[in-house]
Formats: C-alpha cells, sequence, structure tokens
C-alpha cells in the first residue's frame, strides 16, 4: 500500500516489530479506523478486538502479509486453521476489503485505509506531535496483548512522549502527561506545580474535547 513506503522484515524467532516504516502524512481516503483507546471503523464502535487487531497488522504492513507472518504476530500458539479466514470474514462485514491471495498465500488490502495509530505515527515522523496527540484517545489496541499489539502501542506511547518532550512545550508536555502513563513524564521535572502551567493544560485538555484535571 502506498501509506506505508517500506516495511522492514522481522526474524521469526523474535516477537519483535520495527514500525520505522517512512509513514506518509498525506495519508490516501479511506476507511478511518480507531483503535487508540477504543474499536471504531468509520465512527461506528466495533466490538471484536481481534478483528480490529487483523485490519490493524495488515495496514502496518503495507496492506499485504502472509498467513503465516500475521499468525505470528497474533498469536503465541497454534489456533484453528479458519481462525484468520474468520477474521477476514468478519473484516469485510465492518465494511473492509480484505482478499485472500492463494499463490504466497497473503491476505491483502486492496483498498487503503486510515488506521489512527498509524498517522499518529506518521505525524510524529513529521514534526507534529501536537497534531498525533489530537489523535491519542487512549492506548493502542487496548484489551489486546499479542506481540504485535503490545510492541505498537509501546511503538506509539514512546515516539508521541519523546516527541512531546523534544519539542519542550510545556502545555504540550503537561496534557501528555495527564493522557499517557509514561515514566520518562513522571520525572519531577517535567510534572512540575507551576499553577499557570496547570491553567493552559486545562485549556488545552479542552480542546481535545476532554474534562479538565480533577474532572474526570
Amino acid at each position: 500500500m502506498a501509506y506505508i513506503e517500506k516495511m522492514f522484515s522481522v526474524s521469526p524467532a523474535l516477537p519483535h516489530f520495527d514500525f520505522d516504516a517512512q509513514l506518509r502524512v498525506d495519508l490516501p481516503a479511506g476507511s478511518q479506523i480507531s483503535v487508540l483507546g477504543r474499536f471504531e471503523v468509520d465512527g461506528r464502535p466495533v466490538t471484536s478486538s481481534r478483528t480490529m487487531e487483523f485490519i490493524t497488522a495488515l495496514a502496518a504492513a503495507g496492506g499485504s502479509m502472509s498467513r503465516d507472518g500475521l499468525h505470528h504476530r497474533m498469536y503465541e500458539r497454534d489456533v484453528s486453521a479458519s481462525t484468520l479466514p474468520t477474521l477476514a470474514y468478519r473484516a469485510r462485514k465492518l465494511g473492509i476489503a480484505v482478499h485472500y491471495v492463494a499463490p504466497g498465500r497473503r491476505y491483502v488490502l486492496p483498498e487503503p485505509v486510515a488506521v489512527d495509530a498509524l498517522t499518529a505515527l506518521a505525524l510524529v515522523e513529521a514534526g507534529r506531535p501536537a497534531d498525533a496527540l489530537l489523535l491519542y484517545q487512549g492506548p493502542c489496541l487496548p484489551e489486546c496483548d499479542s506481540p504485535f499489539a503490545v510492541s505498537l502501542r509501546h511503538k506509539v506511547e514512546d515516539r508521541l512522549v519523546r516527541a512531546v518532550l523534544d519539542s519542550g512545550d510545556q502545555e504540550l508536555i503537561k496534557v501528555t502527561s495527564r493522557l499517557i502513563d509514561h515514566w520518562e513524564l513522571a520525572e519531577p521535572a517535567v510534572t512540575g506545580d507551576d499553577p499557570c502551567s496547570a491553567v493552559l493544560s486545562d485549556s488545552y485538555l479542552r480542546s481535545l474535547g476532554l474534562p479538565p484535571a480533577g474532572r474526570r
């Protein structure tokens, strides 16, 4: 897929995934997939976390991945041969076209999708942490604990937190510390008790549609 220009290969022996691909900020139009803090397709709530993880894994791989690759990323144990076909079927029921290509045994997204977690990474890479933070509604792929989900969750949080800290924007840092539980944001020099910063942060939280601190 065009929105991820390259993806590094992963050794099947290690549950480690590299999301350093050159993500394009000008993502093509397509179905909007939300996996940051909730599961939605084009604004519609989705209850199947595994289906959303399946779609996200395909998107993160550039829209095409082998059956074995998906199995390795999503499961650490043997599963039924019908598991991935069932997830593909459920994705299609959500309006996300998923094809299975027998030669090569690959699952393919024939149409572009925009996954908020990948968009956030793209914005961070483009030097736009504030815009990335606007997309952050909670941990990536909540309730999912596969190697892929855990790796992507940490990647989004680590990259976003580091970009915000590097920006030196104290208001943005304060807001981020309230949205993301991250050890780098727990330092006294980061959290601070400046009442002026608190006022600014409350204002910024309102712009995100979130209640100010102490009112949740």
